[in-house]
C-alpha cells in the first residue's frame, strides 16, 4: 500500500540529507516530502525564525501544501523535538511519528539539558555567542558524531560536510511544554542506531521508554539516511 512519508532533519542538516531514502521509497510507490527547517538548508538565511514552534509550523505548513493527510512523520536527532509539536498542530494530517536516533524531551526539558552532558553545555553556549547565535562543530567532530559509519573521504561525507549549516542555538536551549503531546494517542516508533556516537544506544533506549515503546534497532551510525538508506527505508515501510 502506498504511504506518505514526511522527513524532518536534525541539527545543522537540511532536506537534502533524505534524498537517498526518498528515492528508494518513491521507487516503491510511496509519496515523500522532506522539509528545510528555518535556518537550515535552502532556508539558512531564516536563522532568526528558528525555534521549536517555528520548526513545527514549517513542517505542518509543508504537509498542508503537499496535501498529506495520513503522513508518517520521521524526525531525526533534533527533529525529535519538532515532530511532537507537528502532531499537536496538524493531528488530522499525522498518522504516525517515527523518532530516528532522536532526542525525546520530558515535559519542560530542552535539548541542551536533556541530551548534552553538563560539562559541555558552557562550551556550546560559548560557541553560540562567538557564532552570532549559532553553533557549528568542526568538520572532524561532525564526521565523528554524525557520520562515523562512513570513511572520511567517502563522497557522501564530503558532500554532507559542505552542506551542513550553523545550528541556531535558540531551539537547543528552549524548554518545551510536552504535556499535550504526552496526552495524545498518536502512534509512535523509535528507531535506535546501535553504532550511534551522538545519541548513544543507552540514551536511545531511555528515550524510547519515555515514549512508551520498545525501540526498533538498526545497525548503523547516527545518520542512516546517508550510511544505510536501504535498511532505513525497509524499516520505515514496516511502520
Amino acid at each position: 500500500m502506498s504511504q506518505q512519508f514526511a522527513f524532518v532533519h536534525g541539527m545543522s542538516h537540511g532536506a537534502w540529507c533524505w534524498a537517498a531514502v526518498q528515492a528508494r521509497l518513491e521507487r516503491a510507490g510511496h509519496a515523500t516530502l522532506a522539509v528545510d527547517l528555518p535556518g537550515h538548508g535552502r532556508r539558512a538565511h531564516e536563522r532568526r525564525r528558528a525555534s521549536v514552534a517555528g520548526y513545527a509550523r514549517a513542517v505542518a505548513d509543508a504537509l498542508a501544501l503537499a496535501g498529506f493527510d495520513r503522513a508518517i512523520v520521521v524526525g531525526h536527532s533534533m527533529g525529535g523535538l519538532v515532530i511532537p509539536r507537528v502532531a499537536e498542530l496538524a493531528p488530522a494530517r499525522v498518522a504516525h511519528l517515527v523518532f530516528l536516533a532522536a532526542v525525546v524531551l520530558p515535559h519542560g526539558g530542552s535539548l541542551l539539558d536533556t541530551q548534552i552532558p553538563a560539562p559541555a553545555r558552557p562550551l556550546l553556549r560559548g560557541l553560540a555567542v562567538s557564532g552570532g547565535g549559532a553553533v557549528q562543530y568542526p568538520a572532524a567532530v561532525e564526521h565523528a558524531r554524525w557520520m562515523s559509519g562512513l570513511p572520511p573521504g567517502d563522497a557522501r561525507v564530503v558532500e554532507a560536510l559542505t552542506r551542513l549549516t550553523p545550528q541556531p542555538f535558540r531551539p537547543c536551549a528552549e524548554r518545551v511544554d510536552m504535556r499535550r503531546f504526552y496526552a495524545m494517542a498518536v502512534p509512535r516508533t523509535y528507531i535506535r542506531c546501535l553504532r550511534d556516537a551522538a545519541v548513544l544506544p543507552a540514551q536511545a533506549l531511555a528515550y524510547a521508554a519515555r515514549l512508551g515503546v520498545r525501540p526498533v534497532d538498526l545497525d548503523s551510525d547516527h545518520g542512516p539516511m546517508l550510511s544505510a538508506p536501504d535498511a532505513l527505508a525497509r524499516i520505515l515501510e514496516q511502520v
